[in-house]
């Protein structure tokens, strides 16, 4: 198991009400997996507890069936296996121009500077900004920028990369190259999560669905489990996506 989540509460200061209620949750290795639910139940706040940005308030998180450990050499280690793109790409934006971007967590790394050249590079031409690799971050376009978050994050060469609504905003051209993307991604034996409200992106990509509902989750299954229980996810506020073919053969 890449990631486990076992019985975890988070409670946010001055918030009473607690975000998480003792949450628990399998995240499997080479899953394309996605994270649904209406705005509030907690998804954000699960992919930040799985960066190690935020720390339980009850239970634990494990990577690989080890607690994680909040000390800062153990977060920086975590970090590196645990990418988070985050849903508004230029809150990890930091450098001037694209190439310079790519190249910040390389050298915080220490890598040499051959290593480095060669990392931007490869990023460059997997990403498809090569064209605009001495372009300013400022002047990219969201579809731009989204990527160039992703590619900063790939360049680390994470096991498990998490997506904070990675098709907002996008118009469907741009959706269409993001789906690509990420599965050019999993074929590289990267795990990934990404939580969204577009339910026929979830039913075209993922091949797993985690339902949450008031910081827990409801239901998890293949998309075609998930989504035949159309009552239930109507229920939740989330009904099932227009792509789906309720006559499909059960996953």
């Amino acid at each position: 198991m890449l990631m486990t989540f076992e019985q975890v509460s988070y409670t946010y200061p001055c918030n009473p009400k607690p975000t998480l209620r003792g949450l628990s949750l399998e995240i499997v290795a080479g899953r394309r997996c996605a994270v649904i639910g209406q705005n509030g139940c907690g998804k954000t706040t699960l992919f930040r507890l799985a960066n190690g940005l935020y720390r339980p308030t009850a239970g634990r998180v494990c990577w690989e069936n080890a607690p994680l450990r909040y000390d800062r050499p153990s977060l920086y280690q975590l970090r590196q296996q645990v990418g988070l793109v985050f849903q508004n790409p230029e809150e990890q934006l930091v450098a001037a121009t694209v190439e310079e971007d790519l190249s910040y967590g390389l050298c915080n790394l220490g890598l040499p500077d051959a290593d480095i050249a060669q990392r931007v590079q490869q990023a460059l031409e997997d990403f498809e900004l090569t064209d605009l690799a001495d372009f300013p971050v400022n002047y990219l376009s969201l579809g731009q920028k989204k990527r160039l978050a992703i590619a900063d994050i790939m360049i680390l060469r994470p096991r498990l990369l998490l997506l904070d609504e990675p098709t907002a905003f996008l118009d469907p051209g741009q959706i269409r190259n993001l789906r690509q993307l990420l599965t050019a991604i999993a074929t590289t034996g990267t795990t990934l999560v990404i939580a969204t409200h577009d339910l026929n992106f979830v039913c075209d990509w993922a091949d797993w669905v985690v339902v949450m509902h008031q910081g827990q989750v409801a239901m998890e299954g293949t998309p075609n489990q998930v989504f035949r229980h159309q009552q239930t996810l109507e229920r939740l506020g989330l009904g099932v996506p227009s792509l789906f073919q309720p006559n499909q053969q059960m996953g």
